[in-house]
């Protein structure tokens, strides 16, 4: 029985991985090299060309860096719990569908950037970031309450700490989001303090999993 809970978990978490692989991929597709037009294109036009799509650069880096960081933190977290139940699939489902939207919203940040429309697009960009952290807090909490799904000894796993972590990621998330209405580069500055934030926040007493 132990090991059919255990098999369960990483056809997961393997699930998981498929799907965070495949979001990773779509967000390199945003990155375009620039037509060429009509008529000689010296290197100095190629350099000005590159230089005009700073925007999807920036959505692009930023894009890719939250989504690894949360990639990261639910690995760590099945590397925590030794089985799932169906509430806890389910979960782990609604996460995937908001991860598999950061290319779209990606894709909205990049195209509307340094117009009059970036605000409108920083909030749903920073709100479905918001989002993903709660369905992985939902996640957490579920795995964690009277040690339901944790690996043993759950003594060594940092409950409360990861709890608090991603409370206060998704309420930072919530925050850059409103504030995207009124100085959207802040907000995104914002979002890239929230990765750094992330990728240290430890699962384990004893190791970083």
């Amino acid at each position: 029985m132990s090991n059919a809970k255990e098999n369960e978990t990483l056809r997961l978490e393997t699930f998981s991985d498929g799907v965070f692989a495949i979001a990773t991929t779509l967000l390199a597709f945003q990155l375009e090299a620039p037509k060429h037009p009509e008529g000689e294109f010296r290197s100095g036009l190629l350099l000005h060309a590159l230089a005009k799509q700073w925007p999807a650069y920036i959505a692009f880096f930023l894009s890719f860096a939250t989504l690894y960081i949360l990639w990261v933190n639910h690995h760590r977290l099945y590397n925590v719990i030794h089985r799932s139940d169906a509430r806890f699939m389910f979960y782990n489902g609604l996460h995937l569908l908001l991860i598999s939207m950061i290319p779209f919203t990606t894709s909205l940040l990049s195209n509307f950037i340094n117009t009059d429309a970036m605000a409108l697009a920083a909030l749903v960009y920073m709100f479905l970031f918001a989002c993903i952290c709660g369905t992985l807090l939902l996640m957490w909490i579920h795995a964690s309450t009277d040690f339901y799904l944790l690996k043993r000894p759950a003594a060594d796993v940092k409950v409360k700490t990861v709890r608090l972590g991603l409370i206060i990621s998704a309420s930072a998330y919530g925050v850059a989001a409103l504030l995207a209405l009124l100085v959207p580069y802040v907000s995104l500055v914002i979002g890239l303090a929230i990765v750094i934030y992330l990728a240290r926040l430890k699962y384990h007493r004893e190791r970083v999993v």
